[in-house]
């Protein structure tokens, strides 16, 4: 791998032994070096490889305007979200996640606050990723002597989540904002707060971020509801069900997807934990 151009000390443009542009991002990687030299491979932790010019020139003239310090940190917090999630994250995290913690730096140093109007949605539906949120602006509050509210750990943890998902962010906030409104429907309905503690809110919540994904891509179980199996659930379970028909016919109504019998007969089962939570 020859260097190219450097652009701090973490990021290099450069080309592989097949002549094809790459941007390389690694602690250290350029520093000391020159143009026209060759990068160790243990020095590389990250590579991207643009698909045409345009996103060559874009992605390098941001990474030239990043701190070190902000792109070593986020290498840490995204290391950290792989780990504990064991999911594969998307690239576009090691650009948007190191621009948005200087920009959100000098924003502060600024007095300029942005408020984040999913920040208590984004704290009980992501609470994993809120708290890497929390982890980051922590820091950088330690180091910048500045202070960061919650609804800036919030803005952190969107773009994990939307990494994660390998969506946009402005996906990721409809997500959030879809299923707070399904939690919403569900205790009006069946007249209680529901216990953000209990392992009942966990699954359904857990349940609830596969159902919205699969509403997004428009995709259904292959199998058929078990039918016997289903009428049983239905009727002994039927304040239940008719709040996740109602949940149902918000969907199809918002997201043109017909929800499935199959997945009419899981939510009806995780809203019936709910209720019966001790």
């Amino acid at each position: 791998m020859i260097i190219e151009r450097i652009l701090n000390n973490n990021a290099i443009l450069a080309k592989d032994d097949n002549g094809r542009n790459l941007v390389a991002l690694g602690s250290g990687i350029a520093f000391g070096r020159k143009k026209g030299q060759t990068v160790a491979s243990s020095k590389i932790e990250k590579i991207f490889y643009p698909k045409d010019q345009a996103t060559t020139n874009t992605i390098s003239e941001t990474l030239a305007q990043i701190r070190p310090e902000y792109i070593e940190l986020s290498d840490q917090i995204i290391s950290e979200a792989i780990a504990s999630s064991g999911k594969k994250l998307s690239d576009d995290i090691y650009i948007s996640l190191p621009d948005h913690l200087q920009f959100a730096v000098e924003r502060v140093r600024q007095g300029i606050t942005i408020q984040n109007r999913l920040t208590i949605e984004t704290m009980q539906v992501y609470p994993d990723e809120f708290q890497l949120g929390k982890k980051v602006i922590d820091y950088l509050g330690e180091k910048s002597g500045l202070k960061f509210n919650d609804d800036e750990a919030a803005n952190v943890a969107m773009h994990i989540i939307t990494a994660e998902e390998g969506d946009s962010l402005e996906n990721t906030q409809g997500s959030i904002e879809l299923i707070n409104n399904f939690l919403n429907i569900i205790e009006e309905m069946l007249g209680k707060k529901i216990d953000v503690d209990s392992v009942s809110y966990y699954r359904l919540i857990t349940h609830l971020k596969f159902f919205v994904q699969r509403i997004k891509k428009k995709t259904k179980s292959s199998h058929p509801a078990d039918q016997d199996l289903y009428n049983l659930i239905i009727h002994k379970y039927h304040k239940e069900y008719l709040i996740a028909q109602r949940l149902a016919g918000i969907v199809l109504r918002d997201c043109d997807y017909e929800v499935s019998q199959d997945e009419i007969m899981y939510l009806t089962i995780h809203i019936h934990r709910i209720n019966t939570a001790s």
